[in-house]
C-alpha cells in the first residue's frame, strides 16, 4: 500500500461524503447528560412515591375519622379505645366494606384517651380522640406530619404518629 493511499484513509471526511454512526465523544457526552438528569430525577421520583403512600394512609385516616363521627352521632358516645391494627368494637359497620386497620407498611390505632387530671396547659380537658399511624417507615411518618400536621395537632413518638381529631 502506498503512502498516498494511507493518507486518503486517515483524512477527515469531506462535506459531500456521508457520515455513519457517532463518535466516542458524542456518545460519552450524551451519557453524561443522561446520567445527570437521572441523578436529579430519582430523588424527586422517590419523594413522589412516599407522598403517594402518605395519601393512601390519609384516605384511611379520613375513613376512620368519618366513621368515628358517625358512630358518635348515632350513639352519643365515642368508640372505646382499640388495639393497634384492629377495628374497635362497634365501628366496623361505619367503615367501608373490607376496611382494615392494617395497610402495606403501616397500622392504624384508634385512640380514646381519658384524662381525669386534664392536660398541663388545659386542666379542663377530659380526653383526647385521635388516630395513630404506626409505621417503621420514617419517611412515610414525616410525610404524614407534613400533609396532615398543618391543620391539626399531632405527636410523634417512636414509630407512632398520632393525629388529634378532637379534645374534650
Amino acid at each position: 500500500m502506498s503512502l498516498l493511499s494511507l493518507l486518503r484513509l486517515r483524512r477527515p471526511p469531506l462535506p459531500e461524503e456521508e457520515r455513519h454512526g457517532f463518535t466516542m465523544v458524542e456518545v460519552l457526552t450524551v451519557m453524561v447528560v443522561m446520567g445527570t438528569l437521572a441523578r436529579m430525577a430519582v430523588p424527586s421520583f422517590h419523594e413522589v412515591l412516599v407522598r403517594a403512600r402518605a395519601a393512601e394512609v390519609i384516605g384511611d385516616f379520613e375513613a376512620v375519622r368519618v366513621a368515628v363521627l358517625s358512630y358518635h352521632a348515632d350513639h352519643n358516645q365515642w368508640p372505646a379505645d382499640g388495639h393497634t391494627g384492629q377495628v374497635p368494637p362497634g365501628l366496623a359497620e361505619y367503615l367501608p366494606d373490607n376496611f382494615s386497620f392494617e395497610g402495606m407498611g403501616y397500622r392504624l390505632d384508634w385512640e380514646n384517651w381519658v384524662l381525669p387530671g386534664g392536660l398541663p396547659q388545659d386542666p379542663d380537658a377530659r380526653g383526647i380522640l385521635a388516630v395513630s399511624v404506626v409505621t417503621e417507615d420514617q419517611e412515610l411518618g414525616e410525610a404524614l406530619g407534613d400533609i396532615l400536621g398543618g391543620g391539626m395537632a399531632h405527636y410523634a413518638l417512636g414509630d407512632g404518629y398520632t393525629f388529634v381529631i378532637e379534645r374534650q
